[in-house]
Protein backbone atom coordinates (compact mmCIF):
# COMPACT_ATOMS: atom_id res chain seq x y z
CA UNK A 1 0.00 0.00 0.00
CA UNK A 2 1.23 3.26 -1.08
CA UNK A 3 1.84 5.70 1.51
CA UNK A 4 -0.80 8.29 0.00
CA UNK A 5 -3.24 5.25 0.18
CA UNK A 6 -2.63 4.51 4.13
CA UNK A 7 -3.12 8.63 4.43
CA UNK A 8 -6.10 8.08 2.84
CA UNK A 9 -7.67 5.15 4.69
CA UNK A 10 -6.82 7.29 8.21
CA UNK A 11 -8.16 9.97 7.20
CA UNK A 12 -11.72 8.21 6.20
CA UNK A 13 -11.45 5.83 9.58
CA UNK A 14 -10.84 9.31 11.38
CA UNK A 15 -13.75 10.80 9.69
CA UNK A 16 -16.08 7.69 10.21
CA UNK A 17 -15.28 7.65 14.00
CA UNK A 18 -16.55 10.79 13.95
CA UNK A 19 -19.36 11.40 12.62
CA UNK A 20 -20.09 7.84 14.93
CA UNK A 21 -19.08 10.40 17.95
CA UNK A 22 -21.77 12.93 16.53
CA UNK A 23 -24.37 10.71 16.03
CA UNK A 24 -24.00 7.93 18.87
CA UNK A 25 -22.39 9.52 21.73
CA UNK A 26 -25.08 12.89 21.79
CA UNK A 27 -24.15 15.66 19.81
CA UNK A 28 -27.17 14.82 17.55
CA UNK A 29 -29.68 14.05 19.50
CA UNK A 30 -28.77 17.46 21.64
CA UNK A 31 -28.81 19.44 18.16
CA UNK A 32 -32.22 17.97 17.34
CA UNK A 33 -33.49 18.88 21.16
CA UNK A 34 -32.63 22.36 20.20
CA UNK A 35 -33.15 22.99 16.70
CA UNK A 36 -35.92 25.45 17.54
CA UNK A 37 -33.99 27.94 19.44
CA UNK A 38 -30.14 26.93 18.89
CA UNK A 39 -28.17 29.37 16.86
CA UNK A 40 -29.12 28.07 13.29
CA UNK A 41 -32.52 28.88 14.30
CA UNK A 42 -31.60 32.70 14.46
CA UNK A 43 -29.42 32.57 11.66
CA UNK A 44 -32.54 31.11 9.20
CA UNK A 45 -35.42 33.40 11.07
CA UNK A 46 -33.79 36.25 8.93
CA UNK A 47 -34.50 35.10 5.24
CA UNK A 48 -37.73 33.74 6.69
CA UNK A 49 -38.53 37.10 8.71
CA UNK A 50 -37.95 38.32 4.61
CA UNK A 51 -40.12 36.23 2.82
CA UNK A 52 -43.32 36.25 5.68
CA UNK A 53 -42.95 40.14 4.40
CA UNK A 54 -41.57 41.75 8.09
CA UNK A 55 -38.09 43.67 7.71
CA UNK A 56 -35.55 41.60 9.99
CA UNK A 57 -34.00 45.51 11.09
CA UNK A 58 -37.41 46.69 12.27
CA UNK A 59 -36.95 46.22 15.92
CA UNK A 60 -40.44 46.64 16.49
CA UNK A 61 -41.42 43.54 14.19
CA UNK A 62 -38.46 41.26 14.22
CA UNK A 63 -39.06 39.72 17.56
CA UNK A 64 -42.64 38.60 17.64
CA UNK A 65 -42.08 37.64 14.04
CA UNK A 66 -39.52 35.26 15.08
CA UNK A 67 -41.04 33.54 17.99
CA UNK A 68 -44.05 33.36 15.89
CA UNK A 69 -41.76 31.35 13.33
CA UNK A 70 -41.07 29.04 15.89
CA UNK A 71 -37.65 30.12 16.77
CA UNK A 72 -35.32 31.32 19.75
CA UNK A 73 -36.55 34.23 21.43
CA UNK A 74 -34.35 36.61 19.96
CA UNK A 75 -31.28 38.46 22.74
CA UNK A 76 -31.40 41.56 20.44
CA UNK A 77 -34.42 43.55 18.74
CA UNK A 78 -32.86 43.22 15.08
CA UNK A 79 -31.37 40.71 13.09
CA UNK A 80 -27.59 39.46 14.79
CA UNK A 81 -26.56 39.19 10.99
CA UNK A 82 -26.09 41.27 7.87
CA UNK A 83 -28.21 42.30 4.69
CA UNK A 84 -25.63 40.45 2.08
CA UNK A 85 -26.16 37.27 4.43
CA UNK A 86 -29.87 37.29 4.96
CA UNK A 87 -30.65 37.46 1.00
CA UNK A 88 -27.84 34.75 0.31
CA UNK A 89 -29.87 32.33 2.54
CA UNK A 90 -33.15 32.99 1.23
CA UNK A 91 -33.57 29.39 -0.09
CA UNK A 92 -33.04 28.22 3.67
CA UNK A 93 -35.68 30.49 4.81
CA UNK A 94 -38.25 29.24 2.32
CA UNK A 95 -37.88 26.16 4.13
CA UNK A 96 -39.27 24.45 7.01
CA UNK A 97 -36.96 25.20 10.00
CA UNK A 98 -36.34 21.40 10.24
CA UNK A 99 -35.63 20.76 6.71
CA UNK A 100 -33.13 23.81 6.47
CA UNK A 101 -31.24 22.47 9.56
CA UNK A 102 -30.93 18.98 8.33
CA UNK A 103 -29.60 20.80 5.25
CA UNK A 104 -27.63 22.99 6.98
CA UNK A 105 -25.62 20.15 9.10
CA UNK A 106 -25.12 17.87 6.76
CA UNK A 107 -23.83 20.17 4.34
CA UNK A 108 -21.42 22.01 6.81
CA UNK A 109 -19.66 18.31 7.60
CA UNK A 110 -19.65 16.91 4.24
CA UNK A 111 -17.81 20.34 2.79
CA UNK A 112 -15.56 20.60 6.02
CA UNK A 113 -14.47 17.09 5.21
CA UNK A 114 -13.87 17.19 1.71
CA UNK A 115 -12.32 20.39 2.48
CA UNK A 116 -9.78 19.11 5.10
CA UNK A 117 -8.79 16.30 2.69
CA UNK A 118 -7.93 18.19 0.27
CA UNK A 119 -5.63 20.69 1.97
CA UNK A 120 -4.16 17.44 3.53
CA UNK A 121 -3.33 15.68 -0.02
CA UNK A 122 -2.04 19.06 -0.84
CA UNK A 123 0.50 19.94 1.95
CA UNK A 124 1.52 16.67 3.59
CA UNK A 125 0.23 14.21 1.17
CA UNK A 126 1.24 10.60 2.16
CA UNK A 127 1.47 11.25 5.98
CA UNK A 128 -1.31 9.18 7.59
CA UNK A 129 -0.49 10.08 11.08
CA UNK A 130 -1.49 14.05 10.23
CA UNK A 131 -4.19 13.18 8.52
CA UNK A 132 -5.86 10.55 11.19
CA UNK A 133 -5.32 13.11 13.87
CA UNK A 134 -7.06 16.29 11.76
CA UNK A 135 -9.80 14.23 10.77
CA UNK A 136 -10.41 13.10 13.82
CA UNK A 137 -10.52 16.22 15.15
CA UNK A 138 -12.58 17.98 12.23
CA UNK A 139 -15.74 16.18 14.76
CA UNK A 140 -14.67 14.56 17.51
CA UNK A 141 -12.82 18.25 18.86
CA UNK A 142 -14.32 20.52 20.71
CA UNK A 143 -14.57 23.18 18.42
CA UNK A 144 -16.20 21.01 15.36
CA UNK A 145 -19.17 19.31 17.63
CA UNK A 146 -20.10 22.39 19.20
CA UNK A 147 -20.67 24.10 15.52
CA UNK A 148 -22.43 21.06 14.95
CA UNK A 149 -24.78 21.19 17.77
CA UNK A 150 -25.52 24.96 17.93
CA UNK A 151 -25.93 25.04 13.93
CA UNK A 152 -22.83 27.50 13.58
CA UNK A 153 -21.51 28.59 10.81
CA UNK A 154 -17.76 27.49 11.09
CA UNK A 155 -17.40 24.27 9.54
CA UNK A 156 -18.86 26.12 6.08
CA UNK A 157 -16.30 29.10 6.73
CA UNK A 158 -13.38 26.74 7.09
CA UNK A 159 -14.43 25.12 3.98
CA UNK A 160 -14.36 28.79 2.18
CA UNK A 161 -11.00 29.36 3.28
CA UNK A 162 -9.36 25.59 2.12
CA UNK A 163 -10.87 26.45 -1.34
CA UNK A 164 -9.16 29.83 -1.12
CA UNK A 165 -5.74 28.54 -0.71
CA UNK A 166 -6.75 25.78 -3.12
CA UNK A 167 -7.80 27.60 -5.84
CA UNK A 168 -5.19 30.53 -5.46
CA UNK A 169 -2.40 27.93 -5.37
CA UNK A 170 -3.89 26.03 -8.48
CA UNK A 171 -4.15 29.43 -10.48
CA UNK A 172 -8.25 29.70 -10.32
CA UNK A 173 -8.94 33.03 -9.30
CA UNK A 174 -12.57 32.96 -10.05
CA UNK A 175 -13.56 29.89 -7.84
CA UNK A 176 -10.95 31.60 -5.32
CA UNK A 177 -13.24 34.76 -5.66
CA UNK A 178 -16.81 33.05 -5.21
CA UNK A 179 -15.27 31.28 -2.28
CA UNK A 180 -14.28 34.55 -0.86
CA UNK A 181 -17.95 36.02 -0.90
CA UNK A 182 -18.73 32.96 2.09
CA UNK A 183 -16.02 35.79 4.85
CA UNK A 184 -18.83 38.52 4.52
CA UNK A 185 -21.00 36.05 6.82
CA UNK A 186 -18.91 37.06 9.47
CA UNK A 187 -16.85 39.81 8.61
CA UNK A 188 -14.65 40.21 11.95
CA UNK A 189 -13.26 37.11 11.61
CA UNK A 190 -11.53 37.76 8.54
CA UNK A 191 -9.70 41.26 8.71
CA UNK A 192 -6.31 39.94 9.03
CA UNK A 193 -7.24 37.29 6.29
CA UNK A 194 -8.37 39.83 4.11
CA UNK A 195 -5.06 41.90 4.66
CA UNK A 196 -2.54 38.60 4.19
CA UNK A 197 -4.61 37.64 1.06
CA UNK A 198 -4.36 41.45 0.06
CA UNK A 199 -0.99 42.41 0.06
CA UNK A 200 0.25 39.34 -2.26
CA UNK A 201 -1.44 40.72 -4.43
CA UNK A 202 1.59 43.82 -5.48
CA UNK A 203 4.04 41.71 -6.17
CA UNK A 204 1.68 38.13 -7.88
CA UNK A 205 -0.51 38.77 -10.61
CA UNK A 206 -2.67 35.42 -9.04
CA UNK A 207 -3.53 37.61 -5.91
CA UNK A 208 -3.97 40.83 -8.00
CA UNK A 209 -7.12 39.41 -10.28
CA UNK A 210 -8.30 36.87 -7.23
CA UNK A 211 -8.06 40.44 -5.16
CA UNK A 212 -9.95 42.73 -8.00
CA UNK A 213 -12.43 40.14 -8.45
CA UNK A 214 -13.40 39.28 -5.03
CA UNK A 215 -13.69 43.23 -4.94
CA UNK A 216 -16.46 43.71 -7.21
CA UNK A 217 -18.70 40.16 -6.72
CA UNK A 218 -18.16 41.21 -2.68
CA UNK A 219 -18.95 45.17 -3.34
CA UNK A 220 -21.66 44.63 -5.73
CA UNK A 221 -23.78 41.78 -3.31
CA UNK A 222 -22.98 44.52 -0.39
CA UNK A 223 -24.51 47.28 -2.06
CA UNK A 224 -27.33 45.15 -3.53
CA UNK A 225 -28.55 43.82 -0.06
CA UNK A 226 -27.49 47.68 1.19
CA UNK A 227 -29.96 49.42 -1.26
CA UNK A 228 -32.58 46.53 -0.78
CA UNK A 229 -32.29 47.79 3.07
CA UNK A 230 -31.12 50.93 3.54
CA UNK A 231 -32.14 51.61 7.05
CA UNK A 232 -30.51 48.38 8.50
CA UNK A 233 -27.60 49.98 9.65
CA UNK A 234 -28.27 52.54 12.29
CA UNK A 235 -30.09 49.74 13.97
CA UNK A 236 -28.11 46.98 14.01
CA UNK A 237 -24.98 49.58 14.97
CA UNK A 238 -27.04 50.63 18.28
CA UNK A 239 -28.33 47.13 19.69
CA UNK A 240 -26.07 44.31 17.68
CA UNK A 241 -22.57 45.31 18.08
CA UNK A 242 -22.21 46.58 21.65
CA UNK A 243 -24.11 43.49 22.67
CA UNK A 244 -21.23 41.25 20.39
CA UNK A 245 -18.13 42.94 21.40
CA UNK A 246 -18.58 43.68 25.07
CA UNK A 247 -17.57 39.82 26.07
CA UNK A 248 -16.46 37.05 23.60
CA UNK A 249 -13.58 34.64 23.59
CA UNK A 250 -11.15 37.03 21.74
CA UNK A 251 -7.91 38.24 23.14
CA UNK A 252 -9.02 41.49 22.93
CA UNK A 253 -12.08 40.72 25.75
CA UNK A 254 -10.80 38.16 27.34
CA UNK A 255 -7.44 41.17 28.76
CA UNK A 256 -9.86 43.14 28.85
CA UNK A 257 -12.35 41.91 31.49
CA UNK A 258 -8.88 40.74 33.05
CA UNK A 259 -7.03 43.64 33.48
CA UNK A 260 -9.56 46.88 32.00
CA UNK A 261 -7.72 49.65 29.75
CA UNK A 262 -4.43 48.16 30.77
CA UNK A 263 -5.37 44.49 29.41
CA UNK A 264 -6.76 45.58 26.18
CA UNK A 265 -3.57 47.62 25.40
CA UNK A 266 -1.60 44.52 25.71
CA UNK A 267 -3.93 42.27 23.44
CA UNK A 268 -2.98 45.13 20.97
CA UNK A 269 0.47 44.71 21.42
CA UNK A 270 0.91 40.81 21.20
CA UNK A 271 -1.72 41.46 17.98
CA UNK A 272 0.80 43.91 16.73
CA UNK A 273 3.96 41.66 17.64
CA UNK A 274 1.83 38.73 15.05
CA UNK A 275 2.10 41.10 12.51
CA UNK A 276 5.33 42.40 12.60
CA UNK A 277 6.45 38.23 12.95
CA UNK A 278 3.81 37.24 10.14
CA UNK A 279 4.96 40.50 7.94
CA UNK A 280 8.43 38.79 7.83
CA UNK A 281 7.97 35.86 5.17
CA UNK A 282 7.68 35.96 1.79
CA UNK A 283 4.05 37.33 0.50
CA UNK A 284 2.09 34.70 -0.67
CA UNK A 285 4.07 32.10 0.73
CA UNK A 286 2.76 28.89 2.61
CA UNK A 287 4.49 30.42 6.20
CA UNK A 288 3.24 33.80 5.10
CA UNK A 289 -0.53 32.36 4.83
CA UNK A 290 -0.67 30.05 7.53
CA UNK A 291 0.62 33.27 10.21
CA UNK A 292 -2.20 35.70 8.42
CA UNK A 293 -4.93 33.33 8.67
CA UNK A 294 -4.16 32.54 12.60
CA UNK A 295 -3.70 35.43 13.40
CA UNK A 296 -7.04 36.55 12.18
CA UNK A 297 -8.88 34.13 14.43
CA UNK A 298 -6.65 35.83 17.46
CA UNK A 299 -7.43 39.13 16.53
CA UNK A 300 -11.11 39.00 15.56
CA UNK A 301 -12.97 41.38 17.70
CA UNK A 302 -15.45 38.87 18.32
CA UNK A 303 -15.63 35.13 17.86
CA UNK A 304 -16.84 31.70 20.31
CA UNK A 305 -14.86 29.11 20.85
CA UNK A 306 -16.30 27.40 17.87
CA UNK A 307 -14.83 29.40 15.12
CA UNK A 308 -11.83 27.89 16.38
CA UNK A 309 -12.57 25.56 13.32
CA UNK A 310 -11.05 27.93 10.71
CA UNK A 311 -7.66 27.12 12.58
CA UNK A 312 -7.37 24.14 10.50
CA UNK A 313 -6.10 25.52 7.46
CA UNK A 314 -3.31 27.54 8.95
CA UNK A 315 -2.73 24.29 10.87
CA UNK A 316 -2.14 22.26 7.91
CA UNK A 317 -0.19 24.69 5.73
CA UNK A 318 2.11 25.08 8.64
CA UNK A 319 2.55 20.95 9.15
CA UNK A 320 3.32 21.14 5.53
CA UNK A 321 6.24 23.88 5.57
CA UNK A 322 7.31 22.24 8.73
CA UNK A 323 7.46 18.37 7.00
CA UNK A 324 9.32 20.14 3.96
CA UNK A 325 11.87 22.14 6.27
CA UNK A 326 12.50 18.48 7.92
CA UNK A 327 13.30 17.19 4.83
CA UNK A 328 15.37 20.08 3.32
CA UNK A 329 17.61 19.37 6.31
CA UNK A 330 19.12 16.47 4.82
CA UNK A 331 21.46 17.29 2.57
CA UNK A 332 22.92 19.82 4.62
CA UNK A 333 23.20 16.93 7.62
CA UNK A 334 25.58 15.37 4.39
CA UNK A 335 27.92 18.39 3.67
CA UNK A 336 28.02 18.59 7.56
CA UNK A 337 29.29 14.47 7.53
CA UNK A 338 31.76 15.28 4.44
CA UNK A 339 32.93 18.46 5.97
CA UNK A 340 33.72 16.36 8.63
CA UNK A 341 35.55 13.81 6.46
CA UNK A 342 38.24 16.55 5.39
CA UNK A 343 37.37 16.86 1.59
CA UNK A 344 38.90 18.96 -0.68
CA UNK A 345 35.79 21.40 -0.54
CA UNK A 346 36.32 21.80 2.90
CA UNK A 347 37.80 25.12 3.28
CA UNK A 348 34.61 26.20 0.86
CA UNK A 349 32.00 25.16 3.10
CA UNK A 350 33.24 26.48 5.76
CA UNK A 351 33.62 29.86 4.61
CA UNK A 352 30.23 30.03 2.70
CA UNK A 353 27.86 28.74 5.05
CA UNK A 354 24.45 29.37 3.61
CA UNK A 355 21.53 30.67 5.20
CA UNK A 356 19.06 27.75 3.79
CA UNK A 357 20.00 24.26 3.01
CA UNK A 358 22.18 22.89 0.67
CA UNK A 359 20.40 21.83 -2.52
CA UNK A 360 20.70 17.94 -3.66
CA UNK A 361 22.91 18.87 -6.50
CA UNK A 362 25.81 20.65 -4.52
CA UNK A 363 25.62 17.62 -2.47
CA UNK A 364 26.12 15.67 -4.83
CA UNK A 365 29.08 17.47 -6.09
CA UNK A 366 31.00 18.09 -2.90
CA UNK A 367 30.78 14.25 -2.40
CA UNK A 368 32.94 13.34 -5.72
CA UNK A 369 35.92 15.11 -4.91
CA UNK A 370 35.80 13.50 -1.01
CA UNK A 371 37.14 10.49 -3.43
CA UNK A 372 41.00 10.27 -2.83
CA UNK A 373 41.41 12.70 -5.85
CA UNK A 374 43.83 15.30 -4.34
CA UNK A 375 43.05 19.09 -5.10
CA UNK A 376 45.51 19.13 -8.47
CA UNK A 377 43.82 15.67 -10.01
CA UNK A 378 40.48 17.02 -9.26
CA UNK A 379 41.03 19.98 -10.37
CA UNK A 380 43.10 18.73 -13.81
CA UNK A 381 40.00 16.65 -14.04
CA UNK A 382 38.03 18.44 -15.09
CA UNK A 383 33.85 19.33 -14.34
CA UNK A 384 33.03 16.05 -15.87
CA UNK A 385 34.44 14.48 -12.90
CA UNK A 386 31.53 15.92 -11.00
CA UNK A 387 29.20 13.36 -10.81
CA UNK A 388 26.93 14.61 -13.19
CA UNK A 389 25.83 10.86 -14.68
CA UNK A 390 26.77 10.50 -18.30
CA UNK A 391 23.46 10.25 -19.53
CA UNK A 392 22.53 13.28 -17.99
CA UNK A 393 25.54 15.01 -20.14
CA UNK A 394 24.39 13.23 -23.09
CA UNK A 395 20.84 13.81 -23.07
CA UNK A 396 21.36 17.56 -22.54
CA UNK A 397 24.24 17.33 -25.43
CA UNK A 398 21.61 15.81 -27.62
CA UNK A 399 18.80 18.74 -27.35
CA UNK A 400 22.08 21.42 -28.02
CA UNK A 401 21.94 22.41 -24.00
CA UNK A 402 23.24 21.10 -20.96
CA UNK A 403 20.66 19.82 -18.39
CA UNK A 404 20.00 21.91 -15.59
CA UNK A 405 21.52 19.88 -13.06
CA UNK A 406 24.36 19.08 -15.30
CA UNK A 407 25.36 22.86 -15.58
CA UNK A 408 24.60 23.47 -11.84
CA UNK A 409 27.41 20.79 -11.03
CA UNK A 410 30.06 21.58 -13.96
CA UNK A 411 29.68 25.47 -12.75
CA UNK A 412 30.46 24.53 -9.21
CA UNK A 413 33.31 22.45 -10.01
CA UNK A 414 34.37 25.44 -12.02
CA UNK A 415 34.35 27.63 -9.23
CA UNK A 416 35.86 25.13 -6.74
CA UNK A 417 38.84 25.04 -9.49
CA UNK A 418 39.43 28.78 -9.90
CA UNK A 419 39.58 28.88 -6.24
CA UNK A 420 42.47 26.24 -5.59
CA UNK A 421 44.55 27.80 -8.32
CA UNK A 422 44.39 31.21 -6.58
CA UNK A 423 45.40 29.48 -3.26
Amino acid sequence: MTPQRRADLAYLTAILVGVAFIVLIGPLGRRLEMVHFNDFSGIWSGPASILAGVDPWDPNRYVPTAVALGTKMPDALVDDYMPWEVVALLPLGALPLEVAAWIWMVGSMSLSALALRALLRTFVPGRAAIHGALGLALFVGQPGFHTIVLGQWALLLMSAVAAIVLALRAGHTRRAAFSALAMLAKPQLFVWTAVGLAIPAIFDTRYRRFVVLAAILGGGLVVVSWLAFPDWFPAWMSDVLPRRTGRSAVLFSAFGQLLGTPGRAVAIAIIGVGLVLASRFEPGSDPWLALWLALSSAGAIYSWSYDQVLLFVPIVIASGVLVRAGRAHVPDCVARVLRGRGSPARRDLQHRRPRCPLRRDRVVALAVPSHRLSPRAFCAAGPARLGAPAGVRQRGSETGSPSGESSRVRSHGARLCRCRAAS
